[in-house]
């Protein structure tokens, strides 16, 4: 009996003690996983936000160069380009386009001679390089041709320098503002003749109006 006793007290024991160690170890292996978890979900999160600050500073300095070295806002001073732009009005400048392509004729563009490079003109290119542009009887002539599709439905008042023709060198453009008679463009000696490094870009947008924004045609 006592041998039985002293059995059933030992067995009781290392059975109770044996689970202890088991949900114990369990208990610690649990606690371990737990921690590998929180500590391989903290490393996935400082990556997820170390990437998302590189794609924001990158964006951040790819606009800011964009913006700086590619596009210029400019205000209309002045009633020279009436009815396409207005005084007071801001456009965007794309300072890129001609970086890429050429001027074209009837292109809206900013300008600053280079005597006063701290103040852009607005004004529409109407004769290309290497061109003779004459201005007779209110009407606008390229090489002795009267120009066709021209954007002035007013017959021109002051034919000025192209009274007798100008022509004009490579890398030279004649402008004039689309109100022509109320203009001060490459008809006068102050002006004269842009050059393609006196051009800042082509106007492309209107920004800030009172009854129109948009494309710049």
């Amino acid at each position: 009996m006592d041998f039985l006793q002293s059995f059933l007290i030992i067995f009781i024991v290392e059975y109770y003690m044996g689970n202890r160690i088991i949900k114990h170890k369990d208990a610690e292996d649990l606690l371990n996983n737990d921690k590998k978890y929180n500590r391989e979900n903290k490393e996935h999160m400082l990556n997820n936000l170390f990437q998302w600050f590189i794609i924001v500073f990158s964006g951040a300095i790819f606009g800011y160069a964009i913006i700086t070295f590619g596009f210029q806002t400019v205000t209309v001073v002045g009633p020279s380009m009436n009815k396409t732009l207005e005084d007071g009005e801001v456009v965007i400048v794309n300072k890129l386009t001609y970086k890429i392509s050429d001027v074209e004729r009837y292109d809206v563009v900013a300008y600053s001679l280079i005597e006063n490079d701290s103040y852009y003109d607005i004004k529409r290119v109407i004769g290309m390089p290497g061109e003779k542009v004459t201005i007779k009887d209110g009407y606008i002539y390229i090489d002795d041709k009267q120009l066709q599709n021209s954007p002035y439905s007013e017959k021109i008042i002051t034919s000025g320098l192209a009274s007798e023709g100008v022509t004009l060198g490579d890398g030279e453009y004649f402008v004039l503002g689309d109100n022509v008679n109320n203009s001060e463009d490459s008809r006068y000696t102050n002006v004269g003749n842009i050059s393609k490094v006196e051009i800042l870009g082509k106007v492309s947008y209107i920004i800030k109006a009172e009854d129109k924004k948009g494309k710049v045609k």
